[in-house]
C-alpha cells in the first residue's frame, strides 16, 4: 500500500512527507491536479523542490489537461513513475515515449467511467503500470465504486504489468481488488485517518 498525498497547501504536503519519514515509509503517491481536469487544484510538482524528498520513491499521478506537458516538471524530482490520465492526453504513445527518453517509467490511468479499451494497444504494451480510479477523480473520502472490479478482471486479460487501484481503499476493498487481480493499491483518506496498519 502506498499513501497518497493530494493537497493544495505546500505546508500540508511538507507535514505529511515528514510523517511518512517518521513512520519509515519510503514510497508516496502524489496527485497533481490543475483544476481543469477536475475541480480540485493541488500543488504543482515544482513546488516540491522546496521540500526534502530525498530517498522517497515518488509516483506522480497527473490529473491534468495534456499530461505530456507536465513531464519535464515532474522529472526534476526524479520520480519512480509518472502516471497520466488518458482522457485528455493528446497521444498515449508520445506520453510514454517522452518519459522513457528521460529514463523514467510511465503509467496510464483511467477514470471509473473510462473503458479499458480506451488504452491504445501500443501504449498498453509499453506502460509499466495501469492505474484504475475507483472513485471520481479529484475527490477525497468518496465511496468505493464496485465497477472497478470488472475493469480489473478485463484489464488482466490483456495486460501483464502492474495494476494499481486508487480510491476508496480500506482493508475490505483492498481484499476485493487483490482477489480480482490488482497488484498494488494507494490509499488517501483511510491512511491519513490512521485506519491503516503502517506495516502493511
Amino acid at each position: 500500500m502506498t499513501p497518497i498525498i493530494m493537497e493544495a497547501d505546500l505546508g500540508a504536503v511538507a507535514a505529511k512527507m515528514l510523517a511518512l519519514k517518521e513512520k519509515q515509509r519510503d514510497k508516496v503517491h502524489i496527485d497533481i491536479s490543475d483544476g481543469l481536469f477536475c475541480d480540485y487544484l493541488s500543488i504543482a510538482p515544482s513546488d516540491l523542490q522546496e521540500i526534502d524528498t530525498a530517498n522517497m520513491k515518488i509516483d506522480f499521478h497527473l490529473l491534468v489537461d495534456d499530461p505530456t506537458e507536465w513531464i519535464e516538471e515532474c522529472i526534476a524530482l526524479n520520480p519512480r513513475r509518472i502516471i497520466g490520465q488518458v482522457e485528455r492526453m493528446g497521444s498515449q504513445a508520445i506520453f510514454i515515449k517522452t518519459i522513457e527518453s528521460y529514463k523514467g517509467e510511465a503509467g496510464l490511468a483511467l477514470e471509473i467511467g473510462t473503458p479499458v479499451d480506451a488504452i491504445e494497444k501500443e501504449a498498453l504494451q509499453k506502460a509499466k503500470v495501469i492505474l484504475l480510479l475507483a472513485v471520481p477523480s479529484g475527490t477525497h473520502g468518496s465511496d468505493f465504486d464496485e465497477r472497478v472490479i470488472e475493469k480489473i478482471k478485463e484489464l488482466k486479460k490483456v495486460y501483464q504489468g502492474a495494476i494499481l487501484i486508487d480510491g476508496g481503499m480500506n482493508k475490505t476493498t483492498q481484499q476485493k481488488v487483490m482477489e480480482a487481480g490488482a497488484t498494488e493499491i494507494a490509499a488517501n483518506s483511510a491512511y491519513w485517518r490512521g485506519e491503516w496498519d503502517t506495516n502493511i
